[in-house]
């Protein structure tokens, strides 16, 4: 077993190649679910930002301006659309094709690809690197070691990529153009500095570390079980394998998921003060009470307004996504690694 080509190690350029076509693939097939996802949470993010609180005392005219979206309260970045309510994962599918078109089903693609290629190698490598130098061995596992591995080589990988999952989320809540959104940011990074770009990195954090640590112990443990019982580990056991961690997963940090969507969203929504510089900018009374964005208090007003359902709102579609991309991604990569590791092999 010692001498097995599958336990060898594959060399730095190989993880790349194996976790960056995962990646590619990944991104091409899941995407439309995701975007799908998206609008379900910007509609429930709609929902709270008209919910009113114990402490608001506008009057209903002042309220409505207060909680206007882009397109009305800043007609200089954003292009106007008609609101369109969803009421499931089929029904958000048929509006958007009929509304606009079936190519929006992969909007977002582009900084998709920004975010899960470079999030995936920098992950996949840094998983495997620490699983190994942590000494973790299939035969005889420890399973607190894939959840160290996943939780410490998230936290890198989501922190440097996310500008990039920022800019995703806001092209797939709604239609915009990439230039007027790169007009948004260049305003936001003039009004608020640097920091605006990894603005929903602490919800993101919230909802990646719990999500990698949790998919890769449920995933080491049906692997290694599998090992244990001399079951070859084929490609259709590591998907399987893959696909049934990533449901765990996926379901148990949903509500963090929400969360993140919202707060990406609220990009270009909410202006600090009517002298911000935005054209076309309602004037908002000075008593209106801030509203806090942190991960714990925005899942509060979610549960308020839409009950324990808001916290799972895009349950359907997320799934639908991240069964298959966990299962697609980890098969891709496995199996090239396999190929690599008998390449390897051959060379000695």
């Amino acid at each position: 077993m010692a001498n097995d080509p599958a336990l060898s190690p594959i060399k730095p350029y190989q993880q790349i190649i194996a976790s960056g076509s995962g990646a590619v693939l990944t991104a091409l097939f899941m995407t439309p679910f995701d975007v799908i996802k998206v609008r379900l949470q910007s509609q429930t993010s709609d929902a709270v930002r008209h919910f009113p609180t114990k402490s608001s005392h506008l009057p209903a005219n002042a309220m409505s301006s207060s909680l206007l979206s882009p397109t009305t309260s800043c007609q200089h970045y954003m292009t106007h659309q008609p609101t369109i309510h969803y009421t499931g994962t089929l029904d958000t599918l048929s509006k958007l094709i009929r509304a606009e078109g079936v190519p929006v089903l992969w909007s977002g693609l582009t900084p998709a690809l920004c975010v899960s290629i470079p999030t995936v190698i920098i992950y996949f490598t840094s998983y495997m690197k620490a699983k190994q130098l942590l000494g973790y061995n299939e035969l005889s596992p420890n399973p607190i070691l894939p959840v160290i591995a996943g939780a410490s080589s998230r936290i890198f990988a989501v922190t440097v990529v996310s500008p990039f999952e920022l800019i995703r989320t806001k092209v797939q809540s709604e239609k915009v153009l990439y230039r007027q959104l790169f007009l948004l940011l260049r305003k936001s990074l003039s009004e608020e500095g640097p920091r605006i770009l990894w603005k929903g990195l602490i919800p993101t954090i919230w909802r990646d570390i719990p999500f990698s640590m949790i998919y890769w112990f449920h995933y080491e443990t049906f692997r290694a079980y599998l090992v244990r019982s001399k079951i070859n580990v084929d490609t259709y056991g590591t998907f399987i394998c893959g696909a049934l961690a990533g449901t765990i997963a996926a379901t148990l940090t949903t509500p963090a998921d929400v969360a993140k969507t919202f707060r990406q969203i609220e990009l270009g929504r909410i202006e600090k003060s009517p002298n911000s510089g935005c054209k076309h900018s309602s004037s908002i009374n000075s008593n209106q009470p801030v509203q806090s964005t942190k991960t714990l208090s925005i899942l509060i007003r979610i549960f308020r307004a839409e009950g324990p359902k808001g916290l799972f709102t895009g349950l359907v579609p997320r799934l639908l996504k991240v069964a298959p991309a966990c299962a697609i991604m980890i098969t891709s990569f496995e199996t090239l690694k396999k190929f690599f590791q008998r390449m390897n092999a051959s060379n000695i």
